[in-house]
This record gives C-alpha cells, structure tokens and sequence, in this order.
C-alpha cells in the first residue's frame, strides 16, 4: 500500500486514487505535531492546508517522495531549499485558482470602498452607523502590480466593468496587452504615486521580499487603498504600520498575515502591532482568495492526478 497524507478542509472523492493507495486526510490540522505525527512513512503529500514545512517537520517525512502544493505559492508553505537538498520532489498546481482570485479581489475592492468592516464593528458596537457614500471602482485610479495569468484577469476583468484608468506594473513589459485593454505601463513609483488602489499580484521571492518599502509607501495618496492578495511579506511589515498610522484615511487588505495558523497568536501577541489596528485601515483574511468550491476541487483533481502518476512512473521502473 502507498501512503499519502492530504491535508485540507474539502471532501476527497472515492475514486481520487486506486484501491493500493491507503489515505490519511487531516481536513484541519490542529498544530504541527498531529502532521508530524502522520509523516514518518508516508511517501507522497498533498498540501492543501495553512501548515508550512520547514526543516524539522520535513525531517519527520523519512519515506516522502513526492509533494504537492495546491496552488501556486509553493515558497509560501515549503522550506523548497531544505525540501530539493533532502531528494523530495516538489509540485503545485498553477492556473487554476485565477478567476477566484480575480473575483475574490473585486469583491473585497467594493466590501472596502464601501467600508464594510468598519460599518459592521459600529452597528455591533453601538458608537456609529456609518452611511458615507462610497465611490464607484469603475471612477477610480487603479494599480496592478505583476501581470501574470492573475494581472492580467484582473486587467480584463475592470476594463470589461468600465475601469478606464488602469495601469500596471511588471518586471517585462505585455505591449500586446496595452494595446488591446488600453493598459498603461508604469514605473513602480510612478503606479504608486498616481493610484488610488494598488492591487498586488506579483509573485514572492528575494527581489520581491519587502517590495514595498518606506519610500514607496511615501509615494501614496494619504487615503490609497492597498490590496495585497499574494504574499504579505512583499509589503515591510514596520513600514506598513508607519503608513497606516500617519494617515488615518489610508486602507489595507492582507489575505493572509507576517505570522499565521498556530504562529499567529492574534492582536494580543503581535509583533508587528498592526493587528491592533481599526479595520477602518486594515483587514487581514486567512488565504480565503482561492478558497471557491469548484476551484477547490479542481486543484485537488490535479494534484491527485499528478501523485497516481508519479507513483505509476516508480513502478514502470
């Protein structure tokens, strides 16, 4: 029998894998230590879950072969360095999680504008019923920051809702994209200081690691409205506390936080001192951007698909 453990808050279809391979689902993982637990002699891993593998929880998977991310971010939740050195060969599952993305980063576009979270906080609390009108996104000055398969649906998907003044920045250029979406190529700094959102789609990695800096955050307009849907690090935690609090009318939506799953001990135990902030200029969600059902299941298929044939590949040999 073939071991493979998945983790993952969905249903796993009863014809996923062959009768040979014996299964060990973790839906919500409570802490590492049940992971940890499971690894020892499993050969192939789905990762659909919050955990991260470093060093040490790798070192328990003695038998792993073969993982698989579901999605796209593998770096987000594996030491990939520590993982290649010890033999273990890695995968995700591009491209299919970008219309929920894209359709996760519109609604959270208009929940925000419209000041959603800070409505809800002042009904609950009594101390304020908020009814300022919010402006309308096809009005506003928007900012893309990477243009891969999510950029540029995102870039589509304004343009199609009347969104006139787009424009993006990338490291290499799209001309064929400009010229169809009449999309405008910006330097960084120019996006930044010209926008009124910045949505941030861009992959992360050393030269994308604290992207957002100081003077960048400098640039903006003292009410910008900052979306980032990939990884928090790509923004200076520091620096993002600075900007948030010297401008009280500035905004910033995190899917995803500095410090998450178990290692995220809340408002209460923060370094970063940002979780403490009004939800009036910061929202942080847990990776909900992808989380769409049909998405969901479809990545899983793949990634399923991807381990039966690795595993009927070892056997040919």
């Amino acid at each position: 029998m073939r071991k493979v453990l998945i983790t993952g808050d969905f249903d796993i279809p009863v014809d996923a894998f062959p009768q040979d391979f014996e299964l060990i689902h973790i839906r919500r993982p409570r802490d590492l230590q049940q992971i940890i637990d499971a690894l020892p002699d499993v050969e192939d891993y789905i990762l659909g879950g919050p955990e991260y593998l470093s060093a040490s929880v790798i070192n328990a998977a003695r038998d792993l072969e073969n993982l698989v991310v579901m999605g796209t971010g593998t770096s987000s939740f594996v030491d990939v360095d520590y993982a290649t050195e010890r033999g273990i060969r890695i995968f995700n599952t591009p491209n299919f999680n970008v219309e929920a993305v894209v359709e996760f980063t519109l609604a959270m576009m208009t929940v925000c504008t419209a000041r959603v979270f800070e409505s809800i906080v002042g009904v609950k609390q009594g101390r304020q019923w908020l009814q300022t009108p919010r402006p309308s996104i096809s009005g506003l000055k928007i900012g893309i920051v990477g243009l891969g398969a999510i950029g540029k649906a995102l870039a589509r998907q304004l343009k199609q809702r009347g969104c006139e003044q787009v424009c993006y920045w990338s490291r290499s250029r799209d001309l064929q994209l400009e010229a169809s979406l009449d999309l405008e190529f910006k330097s960084l700094a120019s996006l930044v200081s010209h926008v009124d959102i910045v949505c941030i789609h861009i992959t992360y990695s050393a030269q994308t690691h604290a992207l957002f800096d100081y003077l960048l955050l400098d640039r903006l307009a003292p009410g910008a409205m900052i979306f980032n849907l990939s990884n928090p690090k790509i923004i200076c935690p520091v620096a993002l506390r600075q900007f948030l609090v010297t401008r009280p009318d500035a905004f910033c939506l995190i899917d995803g936080y500095y410090h998450e799953w178990i290692d995220n001990k809340g408002e209460a135990d923060d370094p970063y001192v940002l979780l403490s902030l009004p939800v009036r200029n910061l929202v942080v969600t847990s990776h909900l951007a992808a989380q769409e059902q049909n998405v969901v299941a479809e990545i899983f298929a793949q990634a399923a698909a991807r381990v039966c044939q690795l595993a009927a590949q070892e056997v040919a040999l």
